[in-house]
């Protein structure tokens, strides 16, 4: 997960759940969820949800605690981010963690990750409906606010082809954003990278949007993300 700007420490509940590892020796929260992958989750995941629920805990606490829920496929945690991504401007968490290149709010994109991620745990939790719903969610939002190339880990296949529709709505009005605006994160990047994942789906409607979308000036990355998925806007 990146640094969050500042000095941050974590509340003592947080620092126990998330800081310490499942032999008891201090850990980073990625160490700590990923361990938590092979049964670990099952002793720390009703304490997470208290933090998460609990309007108290620091925000940072409490968006550590959702991603990690998210990772493990829970339903509460999936739910936490379709909660989020209905407002992602008034996010209690936003800010938590920035990435290092741009410096630029990131808790999405790591919410993005932790959603794709938890593939493999969704036929053990028995959740696959609400990871579904979580990514259609943030999906939804990906013409408003950074996720940079962590967009990719709801470009799965299978997700592409369930959730193409959401997909399309983004990309249209990412395009529509563009012609008007120009962000602060690259948000070109996020529309290319979204169609070139419909391309294999919907051909007609992916080159019609690429065209589109390079119109509007996307920036480099996304020309190159398009011009290697999408070999005919070369021409364009």
């Amino acid at each position: 997960m990146s640094d969050s700007q500042g000095p941050w420490e974590p509340s003592a509940r947080v620092a126990q759940l998330l800081f310490v590892d499942f032999d008891g020796t201090a850990a980073d929260p990625d160490d700590v969820i990923s361990e938590g992958l092979d049964g670990g989750y099952q002793e720390r995941s009703e304490a997470l949800k208290e933090v998460l629920r609990d309007p108290d805990e620091d925000p940072a606490g409490r968006f550590l605690a959702c991603a990690a829920l998210t990772r493990w496929a829970d339903a509460v945690g999936y739910e936490a981010v379709v909660q989020a991504a209905r407002s992602p401007e008034s996010a209690a968490w936003r800010g938590a963690s920035y990435d290092r290149l741009h410096g630029q709010d990131d808790t999405f994109g790591v919410l993005a990750d932790a959603v794709g991620d938890s593939a493999d745990m969704v036929e053990e939790r028995g959740t696959a409906d609400e990871r579904l719903k979580a990514a259609e969610a943030l999906l939804l939002v990906a013409d408003r606010v950074q996720f940079d190339r962590h967009i990719s880990a709801l470009l799965r296949r299978e997700l592409v082809t369930l959730l193409l529709p959401a997909i399309k709505t983004a990309v249209e009005r990412g395009i529509a954003r563009l012609a008007e605006e120009q962000p602060s994160y690259d948000l070109g990047l996020q529309l290319a990278l979204m169609t070139a994942a419909a391309h294999p789906v919907d051909t007609t409607w992916a080159l019609d949007a690429a065209r589109r979308l390079l119109a509007v000036k996307p920036g480099e990355r996304a020309v190159t993300e398009l011009q290697d998925a999408i070999p005919e806007t070369r021409e364009t």
